[in-house]
């Protein structure tokens, strides 16, 4: 019984410091492909029209935002799309009328990096056109 003891004592030790020097391996963490585009966004587009667009990029790319029209002021128009990870925007220009009715009328498509943002913007439904900018 001495030796089965004294031999517990031996490697008992040994086994904690065989356990304990493990060297533990750093979590991997991933970075989106979209989180230099994530985040809430405002700009102005102009040409046929004028106004203000705000959106918002979440982490898988998806956008959704509204826009303020100067020459569509009682019109409720948002928008919904996708940034790819180049940066390649496209989004769809919707308008819900009182009737709570929703009509895809154009798109706004463009390019962004982790800044800025710009391309066109066309309402097909009024047949009028031009350009827009956003920041970050």
């Amino acid at each position: 019984m001495k030796k089965v003891f004294s031999l517990l004592l031996i490697l008992l030790p040994l086994t904690l410091l065989t356990v304990s020097c493990h060297d533990e391996e750093e979590p991997v963490t991933a970075t989106s492909p979209y989180a230099k585009y994530k985040g809430p966004w405002s700009g102005t587009y102009a040409g046929s029209d004028l106004g203000t667009i705000e959106f918002s990029v979440n982490a898988n790319g998806s956008v959704s935002g509204d826009v303020e029209s100067e020459g569509f002021k009682n019109a409720e128009l948002t928008l919904k799309g996708k940034v790819d990870i180049h940066g390649n925007i496209t989004m769809t220009f919707i308008e819900t009328t009182e009737n709570d009715v929703v009509e895809e009328i154009g798109s706004f498509v463009g390019t962004m990096n982790q800044s800025n943002a710009s391309g066109t913007w066309v309402n097909d439904k009024s047949n009028i056109k031009g350009s827009w900018v956003a920041m970050k």
